[in-house]
């Protein structure tokens, strides 16, 4: 079960133009200096980032996206890339579409309860970017 999910969109430029966009738009949601905060249930998990790379000549078929690093590991969880269907709103000459893209989703251990963090770094070209996530696992039985 996800949550939430975090999405950014970089329509009509080049393919390292529109990564450079979606790690602006990322740095923007989570930095090092100010985590990103967010919060889940116990036993259910949460998409920490979302790189879309739409592609402006409208097709389906996702741009390239850098491979984040995980700089700090969660120590009561684990986290996992996966490629997860997004919508896309309509802009210009473009309908709005589904699209593949690239998802960090954060699962806590079973039965785990508190706080959490990770630390990733995505690189893009020569420009390197941090997010910083702190995390917060509520019981089931508790209101988000």
């Amino acid at each position: 079960m996800i949550d939430s999910y975090w999405t950014g969109s970089a329509l009509g430029r080049s393919p390292w133009r529109m990564a450079a966009a979606v790690l602006a738009l990322c740095s923007m949601a989570a930095s090092a200096q100010s985590p990103k905060e967010l919060k889940t249930r116990s036993g259910a998990s949460v998409v920490m980032v979302n790189f879309l790379n739409a592609r402006p000549d409208c097709s389906a078929s996702p741009g390239p996206i850098a491979v984040p690093v995980i700089r700090e590991k969660p120590a009561n969880g684990m986290v996992q890339m996966l490629n997860v269907p997004t919508d896309v709103a309509a802009s210009g000459k473009c309908p709005a579409r589904k699209i593949p893209t690239t998802a960090l989703i954060y699962t806590p251990k079973k039965d785990f309860v508190g706080t959490d963090s990770v630390q990733i770094e995505v690189e893009a070209g020569n420009r390197t970017t941090s997010l910083s996530y702190r995390i917060t696992v509520q019981a089931a039985t508790e209101q988000l």
